[in-house]
């Protein structure tokens, strides 16, 4: 009988494997894949500091300062954040920034840019795209997180210039809104400000008579102002693919046309550039129906109404062409993370992801005026609005801006999120000047020609890199 022989077998144990030993994941700079953006390791042991350009002032700067003290504290990462002031402005911001690119020196880890700015930085090769780190299961949003977040506000960061990317993120937004004199609106016999554009052309009408510079709309010279008007006919600024300007769409003739028609008919006047906070001013002082403005404005407003005229006034959703869905304009810059190292690209995502964290968003809009990020802090925020003591004499003020959470921000759209977009908003602006405030020209032949401008622009500064 044959015997079966035992199997022979090494009696020495495997060596150990050591640390050094494992493959390394390849990390592309930026990460290309939430994957990648997972294998990125932050430690107190190897701190790593941030800088964020910014433009806040005064007691907005004061709280975003102690967001950032409380962050720096308590993060588990490591991560420090430097802040720095760079200008008064968001042009400021862009100039410096680009002069910085252009000097090939430092730039900010973090910085405050619109969507059309944060596109050029990316064409660039500077901007980071954001999805992979928002996508990262680590170190990303969860899916509470993503249904917390407005979604108007979040998609407003995708840049239709490079499909897929998201190039900024939302800490603070804006909407254009309605602000309404109700004791002029009761005068003239109304209850209630107007929820269509018909109602608000005949409102505004009503309102104006020249001999008491006394109106019922006024232009300030903003192109936002006209894409209020067009979205609200149902109409857009850009295609959605960003392939070409589109407002010279029926929705964007009829937006100037009713432009157009309050100035023939005496129903507008123009604010003057020089007239600074003109607007503001004139509303306060009784002589406006209505004014179309931020509602970050809301506190402002506020103060000068109390100094002014006294009445009753209240902000309100922008009204609304019969026919067309409800759509209102949505604005605001975001913060755009600057190509770094990984680890600094990461520190930066985790620092923007906590100043939206209910709590922070909470206290920074109830000091800017900007609207929270999350829905979870409206409640917070409008309890916070209705027991400022500014309010104290002003309650349909508070409810209005309380309104504008349920009617308004659903329905939010964004205007032209891509690089070039500062010069066609200037040509809409001279446009509207020369056709609607000094009567000049036929609407649609003057659309058409803005369009061709705009689409030339938008030719000019199509990305070179993708």
């Amino acid at each position: 009988m044959r015997r079966r022989c035992a199997r022979r077998t090494d009696s020495r144990a495997p060596s150990p494997v050591k640390p050094t030993d494992v493959p390394k994941a390849v990390v592309n700079n930026p990460p290309k894949t939430a994957a990648e953006v997972d294998s990125i390791v932050l430690t107190k042991d190897k701190p790593t500091q941030i800088l964020f350009w910014h433009r806040y002032t005064g007691a907005t700067y004061s709280v975003v300062f102690e967001i950032v003290n409380d962050f720096n504290t308590k993060n588990p990462y490591g991560i420090t954040v430097k802040l720095e002031n760079a200008g008064s402005s968001y042009d400021d911001v862009f100039n410096k920034v680009n002069g910085a690119i252009a000097a090939n020196a430092a730039l900010p880890d973090v910085v405050i840019a619109y969507q059309n700015q944060a596109a050029t930085y990316r064409d660039l090769g500077k901007a980071v795209n954001l999805k992979p780190f928002l996508d990262s299961p680590k170190y990303g949003l969860t899916a509470d997180d993503t249904k917390d977040y407005y979604k108007a506000f979040i998609d407003s960061d995708r840049a239709p210039q490079f499909p897929g990317e998201v190039l900024g993120f939302p800490t603070q937004r804006s909407m254009d809104s309605l602000y309404v004199n109700l004791d002029m609106l009761k005068s003239l016999g109304y209850s209630a400000p107007p929820k269509t554009l018909k109602e608000f052309e005949e409102m505004a009408c009503k309102a104006s008579d020249k001999t008491k510079e006394q109106y019922g709309f006024i232009w300030r010279g903003d192109a936002s102002n006209f894409a209020s008007f067009v979205f609200a006919n149902g109409g857009q600024i850009l295609k959605e693919d960003a392939s070409a300007y589109d407002f010279n769409s029926p929705a964007g003739v009829e937006a100037l046309s009713l432009i157009q028609r309050l100035f023939k008919n005496g129903c507008g006047v123009e604010l003057p550039t020089s007239e600074r906070n003109g607007d503001q001013t004139r509303f306060a002082n009784g002589k406006l129906l209505f004014v179309t403005s931020s509602q970050a404005g809301l506190p402002f407003y506020a103060d000068a109404v109390a100094k002014g005229a006294k009445m009753k006034w209240t902000v309100t959703r922008f009204p609304q062409a019969d026919n067309a869905k409800p759509a209102t304009n949505l604005f605001g810059a975001s913060w755009s993370v600057m190509k770094n190292t990984p680890e600094k690209e990461l520190a930066a995502w985790l620092f923007m992801k906590a100043f939206g964290e209910k709590d922070n968003t909470t206290k920074f809009s109830n000091i800017s005026g900007y609207f929270p990020v999350r829905a979870s802090a409206a409640t917070g925020v409008v309890d916070a609005t209705k027991k400022d003591k500014r309010f104290a004499d002003y309650p349909e003020a508070a409810e209005g801006f309380a309104s504008l959470f349920t009617e308004a921000m659903p329905y939010g759209k964004i205007e032209a999120p891509i690089a070039g977009y500062d010069p066609v908003r200037a040509a809409i602006n001279e446009m509207v000047i020369a056709v609607a405030v000094k009567g000049q020209g036929d609407p649609k032949a003057a659309l058409d020609a803005a369009v061709t401008k705009a689409n030339a622009i938008l030719k000019e500064n199509a990305p070179k890199s993708k």
